[in-house]
């Protein structure tokens, strides 16, 4: 696998993702008992966006970049935005957290997380930024058998990010939608947040069939489209399926992609939508 996340850390879709991770991780803190979040593709943990590879792209300039002026964000993109200052009070001011950076801190004593990734110098970062963390366990491995294998974790509880890099969307969907089925069947109380690249429709259109014909009875679409997904650019939006959405993410979710995306996108056709996939009781 030759995806390295440097040079896309803090762009839209990172904003996007990060942001209702925020989301996800605080309903799950509104009850006492413990929970689990998972990272399948943890990734290093902290980017530089003064990097080479970040100022390669400079995609972080339509995204990070863009929140400079957040007054009356939303309070999911607020917990987000004062995550990144957190971690680069840690370091130095260009420092950018990623999702486990930004998932740990949200952890109480009660709680744990797993991070995986199959990358040695992801996994040798994620075990230096969190060996003083007892709570966190750190694990070099392939995600497409490596969930499978961590779940359900003790606390029955949780939340699993699934952020696959999507090398070959041809054959990244496919296994994509397996994987979640087999995780989905082995715990299926589980929350689970599964980001996606937008590039073309008819890909998405295929992929959430897939999922409606899963057998998978929560599950609901956040889109964040900077402009239309005909547009043939590349990387046209973001997109997270979110199986078991707690009570009021839907409501919040609009909010805040909403927000999100008149900061992120002057395209005169820039969109979101939030929507069921399947809710059947």
């Amino acid at each position: 696998m030759n995806y390295r996340h440097h040079f896309h850390a803090g762009n839209f879709a990172d904003v996007m993702k990060h942001s209702l991770q925020m989301g996800l991780m605080a309903h799950l803190k509104k009850k006492e008992s413990a929970f689990c979040f998972i990272d399948t593709h943890a990734g290093a943990g902290v980017y530089d966006l003064h990097g080479m590879q970040a100022q390669k792209t400079g995609e972080y300039q339509q995204g990070i970049d863009r929140l400079d002026d957040h007054r009356g964000a939303p309070i999911w993109v607020a917990e987000y935005l004062q995550g990144v200052l957190a971690c680069q009070a840690t370091g130095a001011r260009s420092n950018y957290p990623g999702s486990p950076w930004l998932g740990q801190r949200q952890l109480r004593e009660q709680d744990s997380a797993i991070f995986i990734d199959v990358q040695h110098a992801e996994v040798a970062s994620l075990r230096h930024y969190f060996k003083n963390d007892s709570r966190v366990a750190v694990h070099q491995r392939n995600a497409y058998e490596g969930l499978t294998a961590l779940i359900p974790p003790k606390e029955k509880r949780g939340l699993v990010l699934i952020d696959p890099p999507y090398e070959l969307e041809r054959d990244s969907f496919p296994q994509l939608v397996k994987l979640i089925v087999a995780a989905h069947k082995k715990w299926p109380t589980g929350v689970y947040g599964i980001w996606f690249p937008i590039k073309q429709r008819a890909s998405i259109v295929k992929f959430y069939r897939e999922l409606m014909n899963s057998g998978i009875n929560k599950m609901l679409s956040c889109e964040l489209l900077m402009q239309p997904d005909d547009n043939a650019l590349g990387l046209n939006g973001s997109g997270l399926i979110v199986i078991n959405p707690p009570w009021g993410f839907y409501e919040e979710a609009q909010k805040t992609l909403a927000w999100l995306v008149d900061r992120l996108s002057e395209h005169p056709q820039r969109s979101t939508k939030v929507r069921w996939l399947v809710n059947l009781e």
